[in-house]
């Protein structure tokens, strides 16, 4: 009886045992615990707090050493695999991306999706998929909070188009595509500026530029400097709106970016 009773709670206890999955960016994380809440251990890659080291075996081994690795279709993610795979041969690599459709910005793809409401409801789909093929016995919870996280995703759509709709600022300059999919959405326009000092010549095709579009805003990379944009909105009279798209904090961080955009 007791060797009965001992075998039946290994195999409880295997069964509810918490899977490690590793993912790029603290951004997926965000997604996958909106609908797992805490029934797998996440290990992100490009981690603020420990810096992707392919030497350091504290770092690589537990990336690596996951059952599967949840990529967003990045480039510099065929390194991160390479790495990985190197370790253990038998990491899956599974694409959260796959079937959500592209644009091409300046001549790329852009894989940028999460910066877009409506794109993430596609990209929770994904990440529900694979979660439930990963612990099925869990679906009904994984869909129910998959379910929750839909609604506060229109919730929070309707709150930023409400907002934007609103704003007399729509015309922003930017270096990076990362707000592609934000602008497109919210139908902001963004005008790409090379990611460097204006020069002096520039200066009155700049300022007329910004005058004839109402120019108001340049966002920029959160953790980039300053300086090379203020180089740029120190003759228009805009104001530097600094953001970070891969932050953990995915709707608080849309929110603070719908905020800075509108603002007077």
């Amino acid at each position: 009886m007791f060797k009965i009773l001992t075998l039946l709670l290994l195999s409880i206890s295997f069964l509810y045992s918490k899977t490690h999955i590793t993912v790029t960016l603290p951004v997926q994380k965000y997604f996958i615990e909106k609908i797992t809440k805490n029934d797998f251990v996440i290990h992100v890659v490009e981690d603020r707090y420990k810096e992707f080291d392919k030497k350091n075996k504290d770092i690589i081994e537990p990336l690596a050493y996951s059952k599967v690795y949840f990529t967003l279709a990045l480039d510099r993610e065929k390194e991160y695999i390479d790495i990985l795979k190197a370790k253990n041969k038998h990491l899956k690599i599974k694409d959260l991306t796959r079937d959500i459709k592209k644009d091409f910005t300046n001549g790329e793809i852009n894989p940028y999706i999460w910066i877009d409401p409506l794109k993430v409801r596609e990209l929770s789909k994904n990440i529900l998929n694979e979660l439930i093929k990963l612990k099925s016995h869990r679906k009904e919870f994984f869909l129910e909070n998959y379910n929750t996280f839909l609604n506060e995703i229109d919730e929070m759509f309707l709150y930023i188009k409400g907002r934007l709709d609103k704003s007399e600022s729509y015309n922003i300059f930017v270096y990076e595509p990362y707000w592609h999919y934000f602008a497109k959405r919210f139908r902001l326009n963004l005008y790409y500026r090379e990611n460097r000092y204006t020069t002096l010549e520039e200066v009155s095709s700049v300022i007329k530029l910004a005058k004839k579009h109402d120019i108001r805003k340049l966002i920029i990379e959160k953790g980039t400097s300053y300086e090379q944009g203020r180089s740029l909105v120190s003759h228009i009279n805009a104001s530097i709106v600094e953001h970070d798209v891969n932050a953990y904090e995915w709707r608080s961080n849309l929110y603070f970016l719908t905020r800075e955009i509108t603002k007077k």
